[in-house]
C-alpha cells in the first residue's frame, strides 16, 4: 500500500509555475522608478522633520527660562512629573471651582454678584424703586421721631414724679408745723405760753349810776 501512494504522489503532475524572471515592461519601469522617487522624497522628508524636531526641542531646553529652585539640568522626565501634577493640581481646583458654583442657588449668585440689578425689569422699574426707597427713608425718619418724643415723655413723666413727691414731702412737714404741740415748742422760744385758764368777760360800770 504504502508503494502504491508512493507512485501516485509521484506521478501527480506539478503545477505550471511560469518564468521566474519576467521581463517588464516600460510602463511598469516608469511605475516602479516613479515610487521609488516619491519613497526616497518621503523618506528625505521624514528625516528632514526629525532634525527639525530635535533642533527645536533642543533650542527649547536651551532657552527654557530656570524658575526660582529648579536646576537648569532638569531631565525631560522630571519635567514632564512637574507638568503632569501642575495639571493635576490644576484640574483639581477647577473641579473644586465648579462645584462650588453648582452648589450656590442661581439667584442668591445674582443677588451677591449684582447681576440682577442690569436687567430689564429692574431697570424699568427704577422710578417705582426710588419712591420706595423715600418711603423707607421716611418710615425710618417717622421711627426715630417717634423715639425722641417717647424719650421726652418719659423724661417728663420722671420729672413729675419728682415733683408730686417733693410736693407730698414740703406739705406733710406743713402739717406737722400747724400742729398744737409743735406751735407751743416754737412760741416757748420766743418767750410765749399758751394759756390753760378760760377766758372771762370784763364788764365796764359806769359812776353815774
Amino acid at each position: 500500500m504504502k508503494k502504491f501512494f508512493s507512485f501516485l504522489r509521484k506521478t501527480k503532475a506539478k503545477p505550471d509555475v511560469g518564468p521566474r524572471n519576467r521581463v517588464l515592461t516600460p510602463v511598469e519601469i516608469t511605475v516602479q522608478e516613479e515610487q521609488k522617487r516619491k519613497l526616497a522624497e518621503h523618506q528625505a522628508k521624514s528625516s528632514t522633520r526629525k532634525k527639525a524636531l530635535r533642533t527645536a526641542k533642543a533650542a527649547k531646553q536651551r532657552n527654557r527660562i530656570v524658575k526660582d529652585g529648579e536646576s537648569a539640568n532638569t531631565s525631560p522626565g522630571t519635567s514632564r512629573k512637574r507638568w503632569f501634577r501642575s495639571r493635576r493640581q490644576r484640574n483639581s481646583q477647577e473641579r473644586a471651582a465648579r462645584r462650588t458654583r453648582n452648589s450656590i442657588n442661581p439667584i442668591v449668585r445674582d443677588v451677591l454678584s449684582g447681576e440682577f440689578l442690569t436687567r430689564e425689569g429692574v431697570t424699568r422699574h427704577i422710578p417705582y424703586l426710588i419712591f420706595v426707597s423715600v418711603l423707607f427713608i421716611a418710615y425710618i425718619a417717622m421711627g426715630y421721631q417717634f423715639e425722641r418724643l417717647e424719650r421726652e415723655k418719659l423724661k417728663t413723666k420722671r420729672q413729675l414724679e419728682e415733683l408730686s413727691a417733693e410736693y407730698k414731702t414740703l406739705k406733710a412737714e406743713f402739717e406737722t408745723q400747724l400742729q398744737q404741740s409743735t406751735v407751743e415748742q416754737n412760741i416757748a422760744d420766743l418767750g410765749l405760753r399758751q394759756n390753760v385758764e378760760p377766758p372771762f368777760l370784763l364788764e365796764y360800770q359806769s359812776v353815774e349810776q
